[in-house]
């Protein structure tokens, strides 16, 4: 049997599925605001993240869920406000990851990065995986958490994601 460090590796490394790599954006958009903002296995959970933080990365990832076109009105000049968004929250991310003071702090900040960077390709029409988001996400809460607790949150927000992709197949709303 593999190891839940070893999953995380193969996710990371894509040798295994990442959850929410692909499907409809609406609903990994909304999964990864979740990743951030979940009480019982998001990144909320990460000492040294924050409460606002995990809040402002998930309200950003669910305005990213109504697509590139909806920000349309927001548009002023050459840049959206959306996009914008993304590049305060991704150099925020550089400057507390640079001071994180626990690996899992850094992890975590690295999966903002990571989102950011997926926006960027969303917003611009390019494919994305969000494997690097997810990975992150899981490596924070392998190093800060006893692994049966790591393990009931990491599973906790895989079975989120099936569930929505299940819902998002039959029309249910999961």
């Amino acid at each position: 049997m593999t190891s839940l460090a070893d999953r995380v590796y193969l996710m990371a490394s894509g040798q295994a599925e990442t959850p929410a790599a692909e499907g409809l954006a609406e609903i990994r958009w909304d999964w990864f605001a979740d990743l951030y903002a979940d009480p019982r296995w998001g990144l909320i959970t990460i000492p040294g993240f924050g409460t606002a933080a995990a809040h402002a990365v998930a309200g950003l990832c669910r305005a990213t869920a109504l697509g590139p076109t909806a920000d349309v009105v927001e548009v002023t000049g050459r840049v959206s406000s959306l996009t914008a968004r993304w590049h305060a929250i991704d150099r925020l991310a550089t400057i507390k990851g640079g001071r994180a003071r626990s690996e899992a702090a850094n992890y975590a900040w690295a999966a903002v990065s990571d989102s950011a960077v997926d926006a960027y390709d969303y917003l611009a029409g390019i494919e994305f995986s969000g494997a690097e988001t997810v990975s992150c996400a899981f490596w924070a809460q392998l190093v800060t958490q006893p692994a049966d607790v790591a393990e009931v949150r990491i599973n906790a927000a895989i079975d989120a994601w099936e569930a929505r992709l299940q819902g998002s197949a039959t029309g249910v709303a999961a």
